[in-house]
């Protein structure tokens, strides 16, 4: 069966990976993907590995821009011009601009949800979820189920999937030096965190935490992966600090992801909201101790004291008392981030997640799957 993945773009970030790893994952299953989006950095990844991209110009925030309707016309005649068998939208435009191109074509279509929508009045009474919607965490379907009232049934829970042998590498200690030069880091202990730097993300309370870290060990640093609006803020924040000299920034085109986080010795998601946490989960496939916020969809990975540490939502005392827990204790990191990645190697694979939209795919084309 042939599968259009729909979104705004395909960068590097949450979403974009997302795609990427499960249209290459689902080809090995017989599912011929393709990707209809405005573009990004990880197209030529897309096309390395066989994926064709088409063109989209569907980037836009705004669920009533005239890209949303001129898209829609544009997706009809992609799912008839490449003989799709199911649309699968990846953001709240991209799932409007499916729902009329599913009405037009009489193709069906299914959504994943990715994290927190604002429960606005147009999104409850314009339902644009699809066949079936995909909940990446508990966290997110119980937001589904409240927020907007959608019927449980309709709600598949299909977590979130690391590439366990993307990320289970095992790098040389000059490797590692390598990278730590490549990113200007000295000697000293790693503290990391990674996504996209906007507000939601919380980065802004990891910095604050590393003043006082760095007060404890003087020779601390915090690498900051990816890129975002927030970056200049972040870079204030920390020169206001008097610590902008161990704050180190990598931007967004990045493509070392697995070495970067090897290069750590303790990982931190400080995030303010948070569907599932990809980041988190890659950390921890990587064997790294972790430090989380209590919240949302980090709250069902990490269970405190065994595979990682939860912290209140912007609390940077409680972020820095963590990480000084985890520095000073190497005995407990290691043990935490042996349990972080037997967890995502139980829960948390690319193969089982694949398995399972595989296998919703199938159930929808043989109308198995209904929307009530």
């Amino acid at each position: 069966m042939r599968v259009l993945h729909v979104n705004t773009h395909i960068n590097v970030g949450g979403i974009g990976q997302y795609i990427l790893s499960l249209t290459r994952a689902l080809k090995s299953r017989g599912v011929d993907c393709l990707v209809a989006s405005s573009g990004g950095d990880l197209e030529p990844e897309l096309n390395s590995r066989g994926i064709k991209h088409i063109y989209l110009n569907l980037k836009t925030k705004s669920e009533l821009s005239l890209k949303v309707l001129k898209s829609a016309f544009s997706l009809t005649d992609i799912v008839k011009a490449e003989g799709v068998d199911l649309i699968h939208a990846h953001t709240r435009v991209s799932q409007v601009a499916s729902f009329f191109a599913s009405r037009r074509t009489g193709i069906p279509y299914v959504s994943t949800c990715h994290g927190y929508f604002k429960p606005r009045l147009s999104r409850r009474l314009f339902d644009t979820w699809g066949r079936k919607v995909i909940a990446i965490s508990d966290a997110v379907k119980i937001h589904l189920e409240k927020d907007f009232g959608v019927d449980k049934k309709r709600i598949e829970l299909v977590y979130n999937g690391v590439d366990t042998y993307r990320f289970s590498a095992s790098y040389s200690g000059e490797e590692i030096v390598k990278a730590k030069k490549t990113l200007l880091l000295k000697d000293g202990a790693i503290i990391g965190t990674m996504g996209r730097l906007s507000p939601v993300k919380g980065q802004r309370f990891l910095i604050e935490a590393m003043k006082y870290v760095i007060s404890k060990q003087k020779d601390a640093q915090c690498l900051i992966i990816g890129g975002g609006m927030e970056e200049k803020a972040l870079k204030d924040l920390a020169k206001g600090l008097g610590i902008e000299e161990s704050i180190k920034f990598t931007g967004s085109n990045h493509r070392d992801t697995p070495l970067y986080l090897a290069c750590m010795d303790v990982f931190v998601l400080p995030s303010i909201e948070e569907g599932l946490g990809m980041a988190l989960l890659e950390a921890m496939s990587v064997g790294k101790p972790c430090v989380g916020s209590n919240i949302g969809g980090i709250s069902n990975i990490i269970k405190y004291g065994v595979n990682g540490l939860l912290v209140p939502v912007r609390d940077a005392a409680a972020i820095g008392d963590a990480v000084l827990k985890l520095l000073d204790d190497k005995v407990l990191s290691e043990k935490m981030g042996l349990k972080g990645r037997e967890l995502v190697e139980e829960r948390f694979s690319l193969d089982s997640m694949a398995d399972k939209i595989a296998s919703l795919y199938r159930k929808i084309a043989c109308g198995l799957a209904h929307e009530n």
